[in-house]
């Protein structure tokens, strides 16, 4: 049975939320855009011509726990199984050129979960640049993998299976920072550090915990915020303006 629904920017979650719910276990829900810049969400696929196929959310019939066995993390190379030290970056974030690629390439699925749970873009952006440098591969010998590094207890709590995969560990990640900035009363400094040295320690010590990587880990993050405030995000012809966004619907026809 195909679910149509119309609904502007502020209930788009509760929009997903249903149709996620909504729909057969094992259904997908596809993310079309129109011609006339709607994005239109729908359980059944789109065939008519002037609706371009975006993204198709995969709905999981059961849940299943992220897997934490240090041999997940192992990598072959050739016919030596290696593990990778320190967070796994295979480009330094020096090099611009591949950053603004990668981000731009990154940057739809991180508005819409950005737009979802009430988090700026921005800030999104700069946490995947410093954990990570935009690279879905990373990870480290404490178990934390992918875009947003997440670990596997951070996965199960945001109820993420897959934290290798790009799209649930941007979810799973933004999901948590939006946890964090209610914890912390919007406060984005205490956030970032509750990322990154988990919530008890900023309770602790009521603020930024005195820890030298916790410290830096804020700073440049929250550098990196205000750049991009000032300059913009990288332009790609795949994210959303605002308008398309209020305009949303699920199928007008």
């Amino acid at each position: 049975m195909k679910k149509l629904i119309k609904t502007p920017l502020i209930p788009l979650s509760i929009s997903i939320i249903f149709l996620l719910t909504g729909v057969n276990a094992h259904a997908d829900v596809y993310s079309y855009l129109s011609v006339d810049g709607s994005a239109i969400l729908t359980d059944q696929r789109i065939s008519k011509k002037g609706y371009k196929l975006i993204k198709v959310y995969k709905v999981k019939k059961k849940y299943k726990p992220a897997v934490t066995k240090l041999s997940f993390f192992k990598k072959k190379q050739g016919k030596k199984s290696v593990i990778s030290k320190g967070n796994g970056i295979v480009h330094s974030c020096s090099n611009q050129q591949h950053l603004s690629s990668k981000a731009r390439a990154y940057q739809r699925t991180i508005q819409v979960y950005a737009r979802l749970y009430g988090v700026e873009e921005e800030l999104i952006h700069a946490i995947v640049r410093q954990e990570s440098c935009f690279n879905e591969n990373a990870h480290s010998p404490v178990g934390a993998v992918g875009l947003m590094q997440l670990m596997p207890a951070t996965a199960r709590l945001m109820k993420i299976s897959n934290p290798w995969n790009p799209e649930q560990n941007i979810q799973g990640g933004v999901k948590y920072i939006a946890k964090m900035l209610r914890l912390f009363k919007g406060n984005k400094r205490f956030a970032v550090a509750a990322y990154n040295a988990g919530p008890g320690k900023v309770k602790k010590y009521k603020g930024i915990p005195p820890y030298r990587e916790t410290k830096n880990y804020v700073k440049k993050v929250m550098a990196e915020y205000y750049r991009l405030k000032k300059t913009g995000l990288p332009k790609t012809r795949y994210a959303l303006t605002r308008l398309a966004f209020e305009k949303t619907y699920i199928g007008k026809y």
